[in-house]
């Protein structure tokens, strides 16, 4: 299967967040397995033609939100590395792409699925690579542990995320979500952190 991928024009760009959003809603109201393409297309206003020519299959969604997510923290990259810590770095990370957003329980816990299963086809290719920066620059100022490679720290952190919001997601463990996110930091930097 192709990348999950941003549309070549202004016009398509719009109207791809148009369906996404039109998803969204009906993922939350309705539940994911609930929703059908029919129901995205006529809540978007497109076609199903439209649909097919952005996303392959509904679980092509589920993608989107991870590589717009995953494309904000690219995108805000230089602005982390500039004189925060490690700490503060992934909280505002977390603030800006998972905080305070309304996400489905079901809706989550499958995007993490779908993105395990299918991270291959995001436009940005292992996403733990985008915390390796921030990684390298704490370990050089003595806040991270050395011992271990940034790409291993970061695989760590990324994967201790991914972990939190899928048993969240599955409906194991905290019921709330921020709750949950918490705990998984807190857990990160104690097993990070430089002793």
């Amino acid at each position: 299967m192709p990348a999950i991928g941003a549309p070549r024009s202004p016009r398509g760009a719009r109207t791809r967040q148009r369906i996404r959003e039109a998803a969204n809603q009906l993922f939350i109201e309705q539940g994911f397995h609930a929703t059908t393409v029919d129901a995205i297309v006529h809540a978007a206003g497109v076609s199903k033609g439209t649909f097919y020519l952005h996303f392959e299959r509904k679980e092509d969604l589920l993608l989107e939100y991870a590589a717009v997510r995953l494309q904000h923290i690219h995108d805000t990259l230089p602005d982390l590395l500039a004189g925060k810590s490690f700490a503060e770095a992934l909280n505002q990370i977390l603030d800006q792409v998972v905080r305070g957003k309304s996400w489905d329980r079901e809706v989550t816990g499958l995007a993490i699925l779908e993105l395990r299963a299918n991270a291959d086809r995001l436009p940005i290719a292992n996403p733990h690579k985008l915390l390796e920066p921030l990684i390298e620059l704490a370990q050089a100022r003595g806040e991270l542990r050395t011992d271990l490679s940034a790409e291993a720290l970061a695989l760590f952190v990324m994967r201790a995320l991914f972990g939190a919001l899928a048993d969240w997601g599955r409906g194991l463990g905290e019921e709330n979500r921020e709750k949950a996110l918490d705990c998984a930091v807190t857990l990160i930097l104690d097993a990070i952190r430089r002793r």
